[in-house]
């Protein structure tokens, strides 16, 4: 036990070390690089290789990948996932292959927790791509999802209170909903609004259909 706490205090330690130098350094601008297109990235799969990979990047891809991006690419005969450990302006390495596709619409991995990951695997001797798949969600190691989605309401005309009325006759539920919509000044996330009526997405879906005649 006494172990484990001695390692949990010298990870934190290092966490905070590390984000103060990314926050403070600009030899470590992230930012920066991800401005770049790059020609070439350097990957580290997500499979027991022990060593990190060089591919290309196409021209249709290069404004979505950076340092942190998670991609699919080609090993062996099959497609891997893997993470953007650093963008090339070339590679001296042979049979460079083209990456397949980048996942999710953003960097996955920040540059903190990229730069807490090479620590690791010096510190603790062991392959980066170990400490990456126990810092990584298994959902996002699958290549299941990239970024969460949030759909946000408002109203798309001003809502008199004769269309609700009218709704009201047919459709309580509904027009209770939109009587909800009509008061917001700012867009909402759907899921609070609904929290907030104590109504589900089935009413969500059209408020105001039974008004059309």
């Amino acid at each position: 036990m006494r172990v484990r706490v001695i390692v949990i205090v010298i990870v934190i330690e290092n966490w905070r070390k590390i984000k103060f130098d990314y926050e403070h350094e600009r030899d470590h601008d992230y930012e920066a690089k991800a401005m770049m297109k790059p020609s070439f990235i350097r990957v580290v799969i997500d499979r027991g290789i022990h060593r990190e990979f060089d591919y290309a990047v196409p021209e249709t891809l290069a404004e979505r990948i950076s340092v942190g991006s998670r991609v699919r690419v080609p090993f062996r005969d099959k497609s891997a996932l893997g993470t953007v450990v650093a963008t090339l302006e070339q590679s001296d390495a042979k049979g460079i292959r083209p990456i397949e596709a980048v996942v999710g619409e953003a960097p996955i991995v920040s540059g903190p927790v990229l730069e807490l990951g090479k620590w690791m695997s010096d510190y603790y001797c062991c392959p980066l791509e170990t400490v990456m798949r126990s810092l990584l969600p298994q959902v996002i190691r699958k290549g299941e999802v990239g970024w969460k989605k949030q759909l946000f309401i408002q109203p798309g005309h001003k809502i008199d209170n004769g269309e609700i009325e009218k709704l009201r006759r047919r459709a309580p539920r509904q027009a209770e909903l939109l009587e909800a919509i009509a008061q917001l000044k700012t867009p909402m996330p759907a899921a609070k609004l609904l929290r907030k009526v104590s109504l589900d997405n089935q009413t969500l879906r059209n408020p105001t259909r039974s008004t059309r005649g």
